[in-house]
């Protein structure tokens, strides 16, 4: 005897799973799309970027060349990251970035920094890793990067000393 309720619903069953296949399908070539849709963006913000530092380096030089003492080609005092030197022109755009930046909740910009200003940071960067403590039966174990201690202040002291080293690294 045919059950035609059964059959009825594995009918409907399978119909159901059809279309949820071809929705995922679509979502998926979406998902695709979009995914070229920013590979193009990213490609032509980085031309444009090019573009940009290609005019900012050529109205530099002509600047430089029709006005060497202008205070704007002052030098600051900072360094960048890559050891150039910070000129007062150059300020401007972090200023304005971190303006922006922080209205939008973005991080800030890495501009240039004094040797001290990055000790500093290098060493804040350091203190603010966190020790974890895990606990095994009755034992109680401290972590800082990976590294197991026995005791919370045995932790602390080596992100100390790990920081300190950090800040003799960037003050060299």
């Amino acid at each position: 005897m045919l059950d035609c309720e059964r059959i009825l619903r594995a009918q409907a069953y399978g119909q159901a799973v059809r279309r949820e296949r071809a929705a995922a399908g679509e979502w998926e070539q979406r998902a695709v799309d979009l995914a070229h849709e920013l590979a193009v963006a990213r490609a032509e913000a980085a031309a444009h970027d090019a573009g940009r530092l290609a005019q900012i380096r050529a109205l530099r030089t002509a600047l430089e060349a029709v006005a060497p003492m202008d205070p704007v080609l002052r030098r600051t005092g900072r360094l960048y990251a890559d050891g150039e030197r910070e000129q007062v022109w150059q300020a401007f755009y972090v200023d304005a970035y971190d303006a922006i930046a922080r209205a939008n909740g973005l991080s800030r910009c890495r501009g240039a920094m004094t040797p001290q200003e990055r000790a500093d940071a290098a060493e804040a960067a350091v203190l603010a890793e966190p020790v974890r403590m895990t606990w095994w039966l009755w034992h109680r174990r401290w972590w800082w990067r990976n590294v197991e201690h026995r005791t919370e202040a045995g932790a602390i002291r080596a992100r100390s000393a790990a920081a300190r080293a950090a800040r003799e690294a960037t003050a060299r």
